[in-house]
């Protein structure tokens, strides 16, 4: 029982994969969108890394946290591009696609 519970879990998660972009979405991302509506369009990334978080003071005293991630959609067999869009404090900055070589 263990065997099939372990078999299906690994089945699961292969199909949990998301799927790379279509040149169609690429083209419909720029910078200065929103992280949502992002991921709206392309779904859900393959890897998501949080960056570097940092904290200025301002001459007022006010505190600003600004923090970066960095969001990957992988290559597959069907569509060789890898896209990697560069995202701070909630907002598209990078955008880059390579070929799978």
């Amino acid at each position: 029982m263990r065997v099939q519970l372990a078999i299906a879990a690994l089945i699961l998660a292969g199909a949990a994969q998301a799927a790379p972009i279509p040149f169609a979405t690429y083209i419909r991302l720029h910078n200065g969108m929103q992280e949502a509506e992002l991921i709206s369009k392309a779904g859900a990334p393959d890897y998501a890394s949080d960056g570097p978080q940092t904290k200025s003071l301002s001459g007022n005293g006010t505190v600003t946290v600004d923090s970066t991630r960095v969001l990957t959609w992988l290559a597959n067999d069907q569509l060789p591009y890898t896209t990697t869009v560069t995202v701070k404090n909630g907002v598209v900055t990078d955008i880059s696609r390579s070929k799978k070589l």
